[in-house]
Order: C-alpha cells, then sequence, then structure tokens
C-alpha cells in the first residue's frame, strides 16, 4: 500500500477513508473525567495496542532483578537459623515468623517471575528467539544496563498486530497470538499480585526486620540497598557540588536554567555570595552582562499542598543562581552560587552559599526535591506522556492508515496509550508510587502534569527555539550543555529525515492546504473536545511544508529523544535516593544552624527513610531500564520493510547513516567531558512505551 492524501484519490476510496475513520473514531474515545481531567486521555487501550510481546519481557526482566535483589537483602538472616534468632532481642518470635513468612512469599513472587520467562521457549514467536537470544550467551538476567540488556530490547518496532489498524497501518503477522496473550496475561497478574504483596503490612515488617527501614545511620544505609543491582558510578552525585551544578544541563530535568540578565528582587544575592563561588576576580554586574548567571525559579511549586502518605512530607518552592565562570578559564563548568528556599527572602530562608555548610546541605537537598518533583510531574509525565496521548488519538482519529503521516507517526506512537492508561490507573492512584514517594498530595501532583500541559505553547517550544526563549542558547557564554548541544544533533538528523518524506507527498504548499483530514487532524489537536493544545498551527490551519515539518519533527522528537533524556536518567541518577531524593522528610529549619561535626549525619533527617528509598529504587529502576525499540529501526520485528512506498528506503537510509554520525560525535565529546549518555542515538526508543 503507497501512501497517498485524500485530496488525490477517488471519490470511492475517499468515502472508504471516511468510513475507516468513522470506526476507529468508536475505538479511540477520549475520556475527559480521569484524574488529570480536564485532559482528554483513551478511555480504553484500543485493540492491537497494548504491549509488544518483546517489551514485556523487558518488564519481566527488571522484575527479576528487583525481587532477585530484595532477596539477596534477606537471605544473610532468613537462610541462617542463628542470625535469625539473634534478632529475638529486637523483635518478637510472632513478628519474625510473620517476617519470614513474607520472604518466603517473596521468594514465591520470584519463582512465579522466573516460570513465566523459562516459559517463553514455548513461544514460536520470532520476537521470543530474538529476545532469548541473549539470556543463551550467557548474559544474566538482572545485570544489564542500559540497551546492552540480557533481552534484546534494541529494535524498533516489537512484535506487530496481524491486521492493519491506524497505528499500525500495514499489519504484520504474529506467531502464536494465543501464547502472546496467555503470556501477557500471566505477566500482568504476577506483577498485579507482587505490586499488592510491595504494599501489604508484612512486607513493611519484612523491612523491619532486615534493617531496611526507618532513617539509615550513614549513606551506606541506602547503598546497601544495591545487593545486586548495578549502582552506577555517579550514584551520589548531587551530593556534590560540581555534579549538582551539572544536573541542571546533563540530569534528569535539565529545562529549567533560564539567563538571568538583571537582579531578581525576589532573590537579593550579593555580589560578595556571587564572589565567594566565582572568585575575587569576577562580578556578579559582570557576569550578567555577559550573559553567564542562570536562575533555577521553581515558583510553579509554591503553595504546593504536601502530602501524608504513608507519612509527613516536606517540599518548597526555591530559587537558585548558578553562574559560568570568564571565557578563558580552563574550567568554564557551570557552578552553584546560591540558594533560597522560598519565592520571598526573609530571615527564615536566607541565601545560601556553598560556603556554609550544613546550611548549604539542607537548600541543596531541598532544591533536589523540587527538581525531581517539577521532572516526574511536568517534564517527563506532562510534557512527554501526556502530550504525547493527545496525538496518538488524534492521529488514530483523523488520520486513515493510507494517510503518509499516518504511516510515518504509527511506530513513533507504539505502547503510548497503553503505558499511559497503567500510569493513570494505578501510578498516579491515591496509594500509588506518586503519592508514596512525590511531596505533593496526590491530587496536587497530578494537576502539575495538567497545568504544564494545559500552559504548553507548542510553537514556542519547538526544540531550538525553547533555548533561545531561556536564553540559554550562546554556547560562548554557556559551553557545557550537553542536553542542548546533543539534542540539537538529533534534532537537525530528524528534522532533515522529515523533511524529506515530507517532501515525497506534499509536491507543494497548497497540497498542505488541501489535506482536508490533515487539517481536521491540527483541528482535533487544538479543540476542547480533543487534544486541547495551545499555540499550534498557522493561525490554526496547516499552511507551508515547512511548519508541517518543524510539527510533525516535535512531535517525534518529543516521543523519543525528549522523553529519552527525561526518563532514563531515573535508572542511573534516581534509583541511588540521596543523589535526588524525591521528598524531604523534615521541615526547613526556619533558621541558618550551627557547624556540626558530621554534616552528612545531620542531614539524613531530612532524607528519605530506607523504605520510601526502597520504593524510589524499585520504581526508578523499572521505567528508567527498559529500553524498547530504537530511534530510526522501523524494520525490526516487521516481516520486510516497514515503509512500503520505495521512494521512502534512500531519505530513510540517509536518516540512520545521519543517527550513526550523531552517535559518532557524541561518542567522542563524551571523551572530553563528564560523560552524558541519555541523547544517544543508540539509547532513544522510538516511542513512549515506559
Amino acid at each position: 500500500m503507497t501512501p497517498t492524501l485524500p485530496q488525490n484519490d477517488s471519490a470511492q476510496a475517499q468515502e472508504q477513508r471516511k468510513q475507516q475513520l468513522a470506526q476507529l473514531q468508536t475505538q479511540y474515545v477520549y475520556d475527559f473525567t480521569t484524574r488529570v481531567q480536564p485532559l482528554g486521555v483513551a478511555q480504553s487501550v484500543p485493540p492491537g495496542q497494548n504491549f509488544a510481546f518483546v517489551w514485556t519481557l523487558g518488564v519481566l526482566n527488571q522484575a527479576l532483578g528487583i525481587t532477585g535483589n530484595l532477596i539477596s537483602m534477606g537471605s544473610h538472616l532468613f537462610e541462617s537459623a542463628d542470625s535469625l534468632a539473634k534478632k529475638l532481642e529486637d523483635f518478637t518470635e510472632e513478628e519474625l515468623h510473620k517476617a519470614e513468612q513474607a520472604y518466603l512469599d517473596l521468594k514465591t513472587h520470584h519463582l512465579n517471575l522466573s516460570r513465566l520467562f523459562d516459559a517463553t521457549h514455548v513461544i514460536s514467536a520470532p520476537a521470543s528467539a530474538v529476545a532469548l537470544a541473549g539470556v543463551a550467551s550467557g548474559q544474566g538476567l538482572a545485570t544489564g544496563t542500559g540497551p546492552s540488556f540480557a533481552i534484546d530490547l534494541g529494535g524498533g518496532g516489537g512484535t506487530r498486530s496481524s491486521s492493519a489498524s491506524p497505528l499500525n497501518p500495514r499489519g504484520a503477522q504474529p506467531a502464536s497470538p494465543a501464547s502472546l496473550e496467555q503470556f501477557a496475561e500471566g505477566l500482568k497478574d504476577s506483577l498485579g499480585h507482587l505490586s499488592q504483596f510491595l504494599g501489604d503490612t508484612a512486607f513493611d515488617l519484612l523491612l523491619r526486620v532486615i534493617g531496611q527501614y526507618g532513617q539509615p545511620k550513614n549513606l551506606q544505609g541506602y547503598q546497601s540497598q544495591f545487593q545486586l543491582l548495578p549502582m552506577t558510578p555517579g550514584a551520589g552525585a548531587a551530593l556534590d557540588d560540581v555534579m549538582f551544578a551539572r544536573l541542571r544541563v546533563a540530569g534528569p530535568n535539565p529545562v529549567v536554567l533560564r539567563r538571568l540578565s538583571a537582579p531578581d528582587a525576589r532573590f537579593p544575592v550579593t555580589d560578595a555570595q556571587f564572589r565567594s563561588t566565582m572568585g575575587p576576580q569576577d562580578s556578579l554586574a559582570t557576569a550578567m552582562g555577559e550573559g553567564r548567571v542562570y536562575l533555577a525559579d521553581y515558583a510553579v511549586l509554591e503553595g504546593l499542598k504536601a502530602g501524608t502518605f504513608p507519612t509527613q512530607k516536606y517540599v518548597c518552592a526555591p530559587l537558585a543562581l548558578f553562574a559560568v565562570p570568564r571565557a578563558g578559564e580552563a574550567d568554564r563548568l557551570l557552578r552553584a552560587v546560591a540558594i533560597q528556599c522560598s519565592q520571598t527572602p526573609g530571615p527564615s530562608t536566607p541565601v545560601v552559599t556553598p560556603s556554609e555548610g550544613l546550611n548549604w546541605e539542607i537548600a541543596r537537598l531541598f532544591l533536589q526535591v523540587a527538581d525531581g518533583t517539577w521532572h516526574e510531574m511536568i517534564s517527563h509525565l506532562g510534557l512527554t506522556h501526556l502530550l504525547i496521548e493527545a496525538f496518538t488519538l488524534a492521529t488514530a482519529r483523523q488520520l486513515p492508515p493510507e494517510h503518509p503521516l499516518q504511516v510515518l507517526l504509527a511506530p513513533h506512537f507504539q505502547g503510548t496509550l497503553a503505558i499511559n492508561n497503567a500510569a493513570v490507573e494505578s501510578l498516579i492512584a491515591p496509594g500509588g508510587f506518586v503519592d508514596r514517594l512525590l511531596p505533593g498530595t496526590i491530587e496536587a501532583s497530578a494537576s502539575l502534569a495538567v497545568q504544564a500541559v494545559e500552559g504548553f505553547r507548542f510553537n514556542q517550544e519547538l526544540f531550538p527555539r525553547s533555548f533561545a526563549n531561556r536564553g540559554v542558547d550562546d554556547a560562548q557564554a554557556f559551553p557545557d550543555y550537553p542536553y542542548r548541544d546533543d539534542g540539537l544533533l538529533v534534532w537537525a538528523s530528524l528534522h532533515q529525515w522529515v523533511s524529506d518524506y515530507v517532501s515525497l507527498y506534499y509536491g507543494s504548499d497548497a497540497d498542505v492546504v488541501s489535506d482536508y483530514e490533515l487539517q481536521s487532524w491540527l483541528k482535533e489537536l487544538a479543540s476542547p473536545q480533543g487534544g486541547r493544545l495551545q499555540d499550534i498551527g498557522e493561525d490554526g490551519v496547516l499552511k507551508t511544508r515547512g511548519y508541517l515539518a518543524d510539527l510533525v519533527t516535535m512531535i517525534i522528537f518529543t516521543a523519543s529523544a525528549q522523553h529519552a533524556a527525561v526518563n532514563f536518567p531515573q535508572s542511573y541518577v534516581m534509583s541511588f535516593t540521596p543523589s535526588l531524593p524525591l521528598a524531604a522528610y523534615a521541615p526547613l529549619p526556619g533558621a541558618p544552624l550551627a557547624a556540626k561535626a558530621d554534616d552528612i549525619q545531620a542531614l539524613l533527617a531530612y532524607m528519605p527513610p530506607l523504605q520510601q528509598a526502597f520504593s524510589q529504587q524499585t520504581l526508578m529502576t523499572l521505567l528508567g531500564r527498559v529500553y524498547f525499540g530504537a530511534l530510526g529501526s522501523y524494520d525490526r520485528y516487521v516481516s520486510g520493510a516497514y515503509f512500503q512506498d520505495p521512494r521512502v528506503a534512500v531519505p530513510l537510509q540517509d536518516f540512520q547513516t545521519r543517527l550513526g554520525e550523531v552517535e559518532a560525535t557524541i561518542a567522542r565529546r563524551n571523551l572530553r567531558r563528564i560523560p552524558y549518555r541519555s541523547l544517544l542515538p543508540s539509547e532513544i526508543p522510538q516511542s513512549i512505551n515506559i
């Protein structure tokens, strides 16, 4: 099937397209009554849009690693009668019996997951054979980091449905669909039982007995949670000022900094305070004049209602100042200058600098909490998952399988409705991980995501333009910004591919204007009864090929590279809780604290208790280590070429070649800088599927 524009089809073909869309609109239905209302999400996951088989293997792989890691924490105790007997000093015999039973239940969950994995060898699917090849080569189940897992998750497309659908316009024949469905249901049930078990009081008691409960005595308490799961070399990065600053430009949330060109009355940093970090030869006025001063402003969190599940948590809306050393300096890495833990200056929240010991450590922790909240609810959930949900639904409802943009976009929406449905139903549900880990109430947290999408101005947030809008586009003034620099390489490569593809079907701007399906698509994206997106299109319509290429590039970039940039650092930055705690567990002190002999020891009172750290480790590992698909790999797991139009072959090959060149460029950059891996093309999935 060669894609066609509707205006070029016969009257009969146009009517057939219209009937197809009418049918699809009964399957892809908006629901405006969920926890993210008034945003619309899919009422249910349409047929053919559930998770691919290889994706489920990836989740199973991580679940095995998480449960195996926890079992290893308790094995020294429960596999030794003598060790267990010693616990009678702190627990009753009945409590120890319940804890031991919980440990045995955990082993049962792990065994059930292992049996599921073993059962995959009887599923006669090509994806299964590829996936299990890594295991046969001797790689372990829980030792992979990134896309080099035991399970091959590097393909683009996964197992495809046997029937054409708007997100699978060609269709491809999978093997043993009944077996695949049975496997998926078995995994879903097992993970559901495991999740229920992890929230049970018996599991809570198990954590107490094995010493994974309450405030740790030192940082090693958090490190002890990594028995089998790998702890990355950069764990604890935020406890170092250099790495703390670097997280603003190469961490999970590298989108907050804005250039500060004049003093901000809310944040009265003095020249002396600035010089205490940047040196006596520099000055705040000079640095602002040269565009080297940047503000991280978390005003969006002001008034956020603090949550109490499972215990009282704390958060603030800080301001933080960062600066780049002068041109000519040997080290021009971003530096942290000052933090104020409120939007207004006052005695209880003074401006704090790195020279102030424990007060700086506390301020830095509260800024990390604010950044983690912004990251999870705004940059991650709101501006990738929920934003792309709108495009996924509108594309399915307004562009039929024959439409060239439907064919191009379908692989970039694979798994999105399924993962978003799971997130709305469980992740942001009362008592779910967001409620447990983030500092706000579940209602307050969800509202951050909703407000982010409602306030998103699409045309102003095109990736290159977003840096200019924040004043961080000048590489001379701000030379070390890996997210910007690597992202622009990926954007340029992707934009050329989209432009080449669009030009195959739209010979002129007039073709864009005449495509009434395309115009209906844009109308639904902006409609209050549809995507509710702001500032999208050219005066409410689509007029030019150039703008259409920008628009489609932004969609694909958000679904692939942008999501990769904010999702995967969860595993190698955020799984070690001290690096980026998702909530504080003591209030701001209210006044500067006197110096202490051991600032880290005093800081522990503000950090998450071990049971919360375990939950954070679990979630960040699961979300940040399942890589399914790779940008540009449209043909993996598809019988033959994905694109049936032979004209696509050359521009696609050019795109894949450019991605290889981008990979090599980033690899060379990583030899000269603190490595940044999030935008390596080989580590960018095609779609938001985790």
